[in-house]
């Protein structure tokens, strides 16, 4: 399926426009006219692009000013903007720790594990059974939500097993930041009041922020490490463009923040089928197990979110992924065409007797 422009609501491809439930664009912002109309905006009054370093002699401010809002924002000391949550996870990875162990929890995104290149573990009570048993100080990498498949974070494990041990605690919070937490803060504010080692978030502000940057969120000590650093000397800040809309459309996220909400309550209380499904509170995303309802959606005009995940021949990771720009007609299309799918399930189980039936041909 091929698209020439950004999806939205909808998604207009070569097979025609479809209803679209995927992607990360909750806040809709990617479609969304007054986003892209401040965007414009801040083109005007700040440039496009900025390819020289923020050590050098000359100073634009605009970057100062989002970082000092961010780390009010999400209740942070500090915070530092860079050009994607990639570098956000490799500048991170460059300091100097002192570290005896790495250890990263399970499902834990690559823009921060691999830059440590930590014992991987996919089994929970063996990553679990290694902080414990571990000596020194110790880095542990966890996401704060897992946007896959909906499992709970791992911050009571990570509490429990941090006890009474030298702890850098690093977190990517890409999916929880414009989105999670008071008015979209994420959960930084949550995890620092809940742990006791030394914490720092990290991540995109691509997904829910609707931002092509990364950040870093932490002690003021941590940030100019990093600042301090010839990585990040030698690399250019993110888009200013983006930074002058978030800067200044402040009631803009919330309005956007308050319709994503709405669409989810709708969702969440006119389904008959949420046991089919796993999400989590508040979490605009919704995991499906059941095979082959991405292809049925698909044939009824609608697209969720679908592929192999990691690679192309593990299995596919099926989702319905909400955002703001949703009205309530989508969103009863979506939920009939649900009821519709698992009737026909029953139905093929039902003409076959056979368990492992899908969606019959």
């Amino acid at each position: 399926m091929i698209s020439s422009e950004l999806p939205g609501r909808t998604i207009k491809t070569d097979k025609g426009e479809l209803l679209y439930f995927s992607g990360t664009s909750y806040l809709g912002l990617s479609q969304l006219p007054e986003f892209k109309e401040l965007i414009k905006e801040g083109i005007d009054k700040v440039g496009t692009h900025f390819g020289g370093s923020r050590l050098s002699n000359i100073q634009i401010d605009i970057f100062e000013q989002a970082e000092k809002k961010l780390a009010v924002y999400c209740g942070a000391e500090s915070a530092l903007l860079l050009s994607s949550g990639s570098q956000a996870g490799f500048m991170i990875a460059q300091l100097k720790t002192g570290a005896s162990f790495i250890q990263a929890a399970p499902g834990t995104h690559s823009a921060l594990w691999s830059h440590f290149l930590p014992d991987i573990h996919s089994e929970k009570n063996c990553w679990e059974k290694k902080i414990n048993s571990s000596s020194g100080k110790s880095i542990i990498l966890s996401n704060t939500v897992d946007s896959l498949f909906c499992q709970p974070s791992h911050l009571d494990q990570i509490k429990d097993k941090s006890q009474g041990i030298k702890a850098l605690i690093i977190a990517d919070d890409s999916h929880g930041i414009g989105v999670l937490g008071e008015n979209g803060s994420g959960f930084y504010k949550e995890w620092q009041s809940a742990l006791d080692g030394e914490l720092i978030f990290m991540g995109s502000l691509g997904k829910g922020m609707g931002i092509p940057a990364g950040f870093i969120l932490g002690s003021k000590e941590i940030i100019k490490q990093v600042k301090n650093s010839p990585n990040f000397g030698g690399s250019s800040p993110p888009n200013p463009a983006f930074l002058y809309a978030w800067l200044k459309g402040e009631d803009l996220y919330l309005q956007q923040l308050q319709r994503l909400r709405e669409n989810l309550d709708y969702f969440i209380s006119n389904s008959n089928h949420l046991s089919e499904f796993t999400f989590l509170e508040d979490y605009p995303v919704f995991y499906v197990p059941t095979k082959g309802l991405d292809d049925y959606l698909e044939t009824k005009g609608i697209v969720i979110s679908s592929f192999h995940y990691p690679g192309p021949k593990d299995p596919k990771v099926t989702r319905i992924v909400l955002n703001a720009l949703h009205r309530e007609e989508d969103i009863e299309r979506l939920l009939y065409l649900i009821k519709e799918f698992k009737r026909l399930i029953f139905y093929g189980i039902r003409c076959s007797h056979s368990s492992t039936s899908t969606f019959p041909t």
